[in-house]
């Protein structure tokens, strides 16, 4: 074998390895991570992530959520369009972390009214409930949490939880006794007219429960509460 044919082979061998190595190139990862959307608006949307239609179950309606939907990480651009109509209200780019889960409140028709938190989901060591709350009403100005229940002569008695909540906030966990509760959220400046629901938790699970629409609107469009079973 002459010194030419010894140097093409060679080079032969080279780029054959270099084809292997290209070829056993490990796969393109697509970092991921956990993100409830909550609907605290008084309009059904859909939610998009890039463009793409991320609620395939169903639409957000008034003061939903559909539970966690897994999102790509890192810098997305997200958008929320009212149900039935192709341009989006607004555009919204978030940076999500792949090693955390979030929770995306949609309060209105703008950016400015769209908010979000992480998500820190350790349950009660003892079993019981753990409860937080999160104001998404725009125009309520704080909110007050309280529990009825019934004293001397049927007074009712309200103990407060969570006490002058502002707009966009989220509040700590705290541990609750598991069972029916009579839930009464109020505006701070009006405490006669509270929103009355009734709530069932239970032993070990964590929730939170959110305000959503507006008081200046009435009926289904006023002041709304919702819960969620975080884990």
């Amino acid at each position: 074998m002459n010194t030419r044919v010894k140097v093409l082979f060679f080079i032969g061998i080279v780029a054959g390895l270099l084809s292997c190595k290209k070829n056993n190139d490990a796969p393109d990862v697509t970092l991921t991570t956990d993100l409830n959307v909550v609907n605290a608006s008084n309009n059904t949307i859909n939610f998009y992530q890039n463009g793409t239609r991320l609620n395939n179950t169903g639409s957000y309606l008034p003061g939903g959520t559909l539970g966690y939907l897994t999102v790509k990480a890192g810098l997305q651009n997200y958008q929320v369009k009212i149900d039935g109509t192709s341009d989006p209200l607004f555009t919204l780019p978030l940076t999500l972390d792949s090693t955390k889960i979030y929770s995306l409140y949609i309060s209105g028709k703008t950016a400015e009214n769209a908010f979000y938190t992480t998500d820190v989901l350790k349950a009660d060591t003892n079993g019981w409930a753990k409860l937080r709350f999160v104001n998404a009403s725009p125009d309520a100005g704080p909110l007050v949490v309280a529990f009825e229940g019934t004293g001397a002569n049927n007074v009712i008695l309200d103990t407060v939880k969570f006490k002058d909540v502002s707009y966009k906030t989220t509040t700590d966990f705290i541990t609750i006794t598991a069972g029916i509760r009579y839930l009464s959220v109020y505006r701070a400046s009006s405490p006669l007219n509270p929103r009355r629901d009734t709530i069932t938790l239970n032993h070990g699970n964590i929730y939170t429960v959110y305000s959503y629409g507006e008081t200046s609107s009435a009926g289904n469009q006023g002041l709304g509460t919702g819960l969620i079973v975080n884990q």
